[in-house]
């Protein structure tokens, strides 16, 4: 697992244990950033470039789930891993709603901190496979079925995902109408021209960009350039 490049932001507001934080994880990453309430942490999040978040829940002024949704809002993806006591259950019930990466309970111990690492180490990797960056400004996120814009979720259905999928699989080159009935609408009915056409302007209309080029007569590609 290397960090060796990567930042990392420390929101706690006990004092004692952000300093532990900090030496334990100073030898794992480039940059250790902190944060004692939550406007700090936003502001910080904001103004350097970071790459994973470790957020106590109970922190003054903007608290840690209120933090975590308005990081949200610019940052989708951002490895978030919650830190808690045993008493907050409610709140990370809560918190699990906020697309978090996992939790760790106090006290902190060695062995809690080697889960932190891993937990994020998975889902980094993980992430590499399943989402895909369409452009600049949309990620395909092929796990949950959702496209993400401009950092806003955008559910897509199971047919919407399922063709673009079956465009995947074959990047760059053309799907033909009949492999698209056979794969899409397997379920006894037909695919008419207009079901097709309301589908790819529905996928069209999530994805923001204009990567799925239809060639007359013949069917539908993905035109991907990374």
């Amino acid at each position: 697992m290397d960090f060796s490049k990567q930042n990392i932001l420390i929101v706690e507001d006990n004092i004692e244990t952000l300093e532990i934080m900090i030496e334990l994880f100073e030898s794992e990453f480039s940059t250790v950033l902190k944060a004692t309430n939550g406007d700090e942490a936003f502001e910080t999040f904001k103004n350097n470039k970071i790459d994973v978040i470790l957020c106590d829940i109970n922190i003054p002024k903007l608290n840690g789930l209120d933090t975590i949704n308005k990081i949200r809002k610019i940052d989708y993806s951002i490895p978030i891993i919650v830190i808690s006591a045993y008493s907050d259950s409610d709140n990370l019930l809560k918190a699990s709603n906020s697309n978090i990466q996992g939790y760790i309970t106090k006290p902190l111990t060695l062995d809690k901190i080697e889960e932190i690492m891993a937990k994020i180490f998975y889902h980094q990797n993980h992430q590499l496979i399943n989402n895909i960056q369409l452009n600049s400004s949309t990620i395909l996120d092929l796990e949950n079925s959702q496209v993400i814009v401009n950092n806003k979720v955008k559910k897509l259905t199971y047919k919407e995902i399922e063709f673009i999928k079956l465009l995947l699989q074959k990047k760059n080159s053309v799907v033909s109408y009949m492999t698209i009935e056979q794969v899409l609408w397997n379920d006894g009915k037909i695919m008419t021209s207009t079901s097709l056409r309301t589908l790819v302007k529905n996928i069209r209309k999530k994805l923001s960009c204009d990567i799925i080029e239809n060639i007359p007569k013949v069917g539908y590609k993905l035109e991907i350039k990374n």
